[in-house]
């Protein structure tokens, strides 16, 4: 049902935005306050997550993560105690490699590592790649000539034609930003069951969803080339995200422009331009908040996987 909803709110979107007709909200004043709020909750980066099925991903990297740590503290306990200093030290350095909040050894695609990764990629990896360029694109194309749309217009209807371009840029980013987590996280579970396989080498087990990684023996180097994709990955959803913030701030110039225009040929019943301004700002603000919470949940499948690369080195039990 939300996913209908959500197709059909995006259809009357497109409408209005290539024939310029304002659909009537029903509302005014409080409401349509209430209406902002409730068209912002439809469209949260949450909702767009679960719709795109990011929480069950989620939910099988921590099913995956929580097996893995029995299984290390399984192995563990049948060491001696040089041994389970040395893994439990590998532990704490994967866990360092795989916070995006410190900084890595990221070479770059020129070194051996980068070449190791290149050696990693997946289906996925184009995928991420075509989705961050077509929401780049998408972006740039739903702000480009809106300086033209407005041309001649009223006040009233320049300021109308510009809440529903902003409240269609808005929606739209917020469904690439949270697609891409969405296909993120599920790369990243991808990446978790190759190391699993490799290390099993167990090439029949799962056979349709295997795929042919050749990963380093190091845990060190795997976990390397794991974040270095996260890493990727992040600068991917900034991308996106400054290009909607970018079309947000076009449009919002657009609006200036035009308005400034028609007030020099009409001096009253001017509508409220605080109002737009403030718009404005909630959905740059909302924007913000969205990448953030996307890196958020990009951070926590990569932590899923600390236990799943340092029992993958692991003497079996």
């Amino acid at each position: 049902m939300e996913v209908l909803e959500r197709v059909g709110k995006e259809t009357m979107e497109f409408i209005v935005e290539e024939t310029g007709m304002e659909v009537d909200k029903g509302s005014t004043g409080e409401g349509d306050q209430q209406t902002e709020e409730e068209q912002f909750e439809e469209v949260s980066f949450d909702r767009c997550f679960y719709i795109y099925g990011g929480p069950d991903q989620l939910e099988e990297l921590e099913a995956l993560s929580s097996h893995y740590a029995l299984l290390f503290n399984r192995k563990k306990g049948k060491l001696n105690s040089d041994q389970k200093t040395y893994y439990d030290g590998k532990l704490k350095e994967i866990e360092q490699i795989f916070s995006l909040s410190t900084n890595a050894d990221e070479d770059g695609p020129e070194s051996d590592k980068g070449k190791k990764t290149e050696s990693a990629d997946t289906d996925t990896d184009a995928e991420m790649k075509k989705l961050c360029e077509y929401s780049v694109r998408k972006a740039a194309k739903m702000a480009a000539g809106f300086t033209t749309a407005l041309g001649g217009l009223s006040p009233n209807e320049i300021m109308k034609r510009t809440t529903s371009r902003l409240e269609t840029i808005h929606s739209e980013g917020v469904h690439r930003l949270s697609e891409m987590c969405c296909l993120a996280v599920s790369q990243l579970l991808v990446l978790g069951k190759s190391v699993i396989s490799s290390a099993n080498k167990s090439k029949n087990e799962d056979g349709e969803n295997d795929v042919k990684i050749d990963w380093p023996e190091d845990a060190i180097s795997k976990a390397k080339i794991i974040r270095w994709k996260a890493q990727s990955i992040s600068v991917d959803m900034e991308k996106v995200s400054t290009s909607f913030a970018t079309g947000i701030s076009d449009v919002a110039e657009a609006y200036a422009a035009a308005m400034q225009s028609a007030l020099a040929d009409k001096q009253d019943d001017l509508p409220n331009q605080k109002s737009l301004q403030e718009k404005v700002k909630s959905i740059s603000i909302h924007l913000n908040s969205d990448q953030t919470s996307a890196v958020s949940k990009l951070q926590d499948a990569l932590r899923y996987l600390a236990y799943v690369v340092v029992c993958a080195s692991m003497p079996s039990v």
